[in-house]
């Protein structure tokens, strides 16, 4: 989601990722990153004025505390591209974050991939996060952009990942929390979301992750827009591809600790914003 971000390979090429996102720190070139990081630290001081013009409703960037009271003190953590790309169970991270969540006293919303998170050893792990209390929601089918599919295309791509999620969650209903992969929606993915009643989920904390490999400008980035009903975007990390995310997300769950905010899934967070509405 980097307006900087150009369209040169970073790194050797593999058919599990984008060739534009680097796999390893020594792939990110430092120019780039270092005007990018220009970008972000403006981009957190503003990024509630800013993300209702680039998202606008009914797309979800936070909740303004005061008009829903009940977020006081909490935070929503997603995590995007879950879980593990690479199809091999000794590159995958996620007993790491989950071991991470777990000393950080954090429940997140795990934005799955579907093709990063099928397969029994994925399932697997992914089911013992379920049971620590984290949730999943819909990134679709797979990590690319849908804003030039037809609404029947990308409907293929979102039901399926939606009935992956049932199947592991045991839940009958369409889920509600959509991201769409960079950000990038169209007229008819729109219409696909409201004809299910899915919502596009975006963001008021970010920091340009997959193209920034510096886990404390991560951190301290995030941390600097984060607030009372906020919702935070990182990327999920493997083995030999943003491992940089580990430290990040480390340092970013202390520091959300020292700023008085719960970290709580997205769902979580929305039942809060809903009990305590300020009156008219």
């Amino acid at each position: 989601m980097g307006f900087l971000d150009g369209p040169e390979v970073r790194g050797k090429h593999h058919d599990w990722k984008k060739d534009e996102d680097p796999a390893l720190a020594s792939d990110a070139s430092p120019i780039l990153s270092n005007l990018d990081k220009i970008q972000w630290i403006v981009m957190s001081r503003i990024s509630r004025l800013i993300a209702p013009l680039l998202f606008p409703p009914p797309q979800l960037n936070f909740y303004d505390v005061n008009e829903h009271p009940g977020v006081e003190g909490l935070c929503a953590v997603t995590i995007d591209d879950c879980f593990c790309r690479q199809d091999d169970e000794k590159k995958s991270m996620i007993k790491d974050v989950k071991a991470l969540l777990k000393k950080g006293n954090a429940k997140v919303t795990f934005f799955s991939t579907l093709k990063y998170s099928q397969g029994k050893w994925r399932e697997k792990q992914i089911s013992d996060l379920l049971k620590d209390g984290h949730e999943l929601a819909n990134h679709c089918e797979d990590d690319r952009e849908y804003d030039n599919d037809s609404a029947a295309s990308f409907e293929e791509g979102l039901l399926a990942t939606d009935n992956w999620i049932k199947k592991m969650t045991g839940s009958k209903k369409t889920g509600k929390w959509f991201r769409a992969p960079s950000g990038k929606t169209s007229p008819a993915i729109m219409e696909v979301l409201e004809k299910h009643r899915m919502v596009n989920v975006m963001l008021d904390g970010y920091a340009n992750d997959p193209h920034i490999p510096d886990s404390d400008f991560i951190a301290k980035t995030m941390l600097t827009a984060a607030q009372s009903g906020s919702i935070l975007i990182i990327h999920f990390p493997e083995k030999g591809f943003r491992e940089w995310n580990v430290g990040a997300m480390e340092s970013l769950f202390e520091g959300l600790k020292e700023k008085g905010l719960k970290c709580v899934t997205l769902s979580e967070l929305e039942s809060a914003a809903k009990k305590k509405k300020k009156k008219k």
